[in-house]
């Protein structure tokens, strides 16, 4: 019920007898209030992305939308 943090990572590689390391692709500090879109908070609404190349940690780049699969 409030801000949140989301990162999206890939393997990176791994060096001998060292642990693996990730590669963040992507990262997203989203919240529920202005400017972010409000409708997500509580009322069955999600957030989706209007744009998914353009820079993901844009309140502007994101609307409130009724959830489906897949998306």
């Amino acid at each position: 019920n409030g801000g949140e943090r989301v990162t999206l990572s890939r393997p990176g590689d791994q060096e001998w007898q060292k642990a693996r390391y990730y590669i963040r692709v992507d990262s997203v500090e989203y919240e529920d209030q202005a400017p972010w879109p409000v409708e997500p908070d509580g009322t069955g609404k999600v957030l989706h992305r209007i744009d998914p190349p353009a820079y993901g940690n844009d309140a502007a780049n994101w609307q409130a939308a009724n959830p489906s699969p897949g998306q």
